[in-house]
C-alpha cells in the first residue's frame, strides 16, 4: 500500500500540485505526505519540502558540510581508489576484494572513493547499454549492495559524472539510496565533499571533461581555485584515470586512478586507463599539521586477482 501511495505522490509531483492539493488527492494530513517526502529522499528520490512546497530537484544538493572522522591519534592510515565503474562488463570486483582484504589486514579503517562507483546509464549513447553488465536504476543499486566488498571500517565516497545520470534520467540519486541500504558506506556529495579525519583536513572532487595536455594541468588549476582562508592538507581527484603526486600550494594533491579495464568510452575520451590506488601513511604534529606523508602507490598490470 505504501509503495503505491508513493507512486501515485511522484505523479503529483511531477504534475507540479501544490501539497493542499496533493494532501487531497491522497487523503493524507500535510505531515504524513510530507513524512513520506522523506522516505522518498532517503530511497534516492530527488525531491524535497521546501517552502511549503513539495518540489523535484534538478539535480542533488552539494553537501556543504565538513564529514567528521573522529580520530585521536596523531597518525592516520588511507586507502584512497577511485573511477570503479561498477556494473560495466570492465569492472575489476577482483581487484576491488583484494584491496578490501589488505586494507583489512593492514588495519585501515578508513577508505576514500573519489567518484564514479558505478558506470551509470547513459541513454544518450546508445551502445553503453551493451557494456553493461545490467541495466537500470534497482539493478546497479542491487549490484552494488550485493556485490561491493564489505569490511569493519568504512567507505566514504562521492558521485561523479557516470554516477549524474542517474538523476538526469529518473531523477534519483543512486549514493544515497547505497547508504540507505550499506551502512558501511557513506555517501558524501554529487561531486565534492569536505571531510576531517580528526586534525586532517581532506577535500575530494571527481573532475569532468577531456584529458588535458599534461597529466597534472587539470588537478592545478582546481587547486588553485580552493579558497586561500580553508586549510585543506590533501586534495585527492578522479575522473582522469591517471595516476599522480605532487605538493602544491601547501597540499598533498593525487590524481586518482581507475579500478577498471579499459573501455570503449575511456579510449574515445583519451584516458590511459592506469588501474591503481594509493596507500597513505600519514604523520601529525601536535598542532593537527603533516609531519610526513608517505604515499604508496600500487598498480595493477595481472589480469586476475584473487576472486
Amino acid at each position: 500500500m505504501e509503495k503505491e501511495i508513493i507512486n501515485k505522490l511522484k505523479y503529483l509531483i511531477n504534475k507540479k500540485k501544490d501539497l493542499a492539493t496533493i494532501c487531497e488527492e491522497l487523503k493524507l494530513k500535510d505531515y504524513e505526505v510530507i513524512g513520506l517526502v522523506e522516505l522518498m529522499k532517503q530511497d534516492g528520490e530527488l525531491v524535497d519540502y521546501i517552502n511549503g512546497q513539495i518540489i523535484k530537484l534538478q539535480k542533488p544538493r552539494e553537501n556543504l558540510d565538513c564529514y567528521q572522522i573522529p580520530n585521536g591519534l596523531n597518525f592516520a592510515k588511507i586507502l584512497l581508489i577511485s573511477d570503479t565503474h561498477l556494473c560495466n562488463k570492465a569492472d575489476r570486483l577482483d581487484i576491488l576484494r583484494y584491496l578490501y582484504d589488505k586494507a583489512e589486514s593492514r588495519q585501515i579503517s578508513t577508505i576514500l572513493h573519489c567518484g564514479d562507483l558505478t558506470d551509470g546509464m547513459y541513454l544518450n549513447r546508445p551502445q553503453h547499454l551493451y557494456e553493461l553488465k545490467c541495466v537500470g536504476f534497482d539493478e546497479h543499486l542491487q549490484y552494488v549492495i550485493e556485490k561491493y566488498p564489505k569490511y569493519s571500517g568504512k567507505t566514504y565516497f562521492i558521485g561523479g559524472n557516470h554516477m549524474d545520470t542517474y538523476f538526469k534520467n529518473g531523477g534519483s540519486d543512486l549514493g544515497t539510496a547505497i547508504s540507505k541500504a550499506r551502512d558501511d558506506m557513506v555517501y558524501l556529495g554529487p561531486d565534492t565533499a569536505d571531510l576531517q579525519i580528526g586534525k586532517l583536513n581532506v577535500h575530494m572532487h571527481h573532475g569532468g571533461g577531456g584529458k588535458a595536455y599534461s597529466v597534472s594541468y587539470k588537478l592545478q588549476r582546481y587547486v588553485e581555485t580552493l579558497p586561500h582562508n580553508k586549510k585543506i592538507d590533501i586534495v585527492m581527484q578522479g575522473h582522469f584515470h591517471n595516476a599522480m603526486y605532487m605538493y602544491y600550494m601547501g597540499k598533498h594533491c593525487f590524481q586518482i586512478g581507475a579500478l577498471e579495464d579499459e573501455t570503449p568510452f575511456s579510449r574515445s575520451m583519451g584516458f590511459k586507463n592506469e588501474k591503481s590506488c594509493y596507500w597513505l601513511d600519514i604523520k601529525l604534529d601536535d598542532k593537527g599539521e603533516i609531519h610526513s606523508i608517505t604515499p604508496e602507490l600500487e598498480t595493477f598490470e595481472k589480469k586476475y586477482y584473487k576472486r
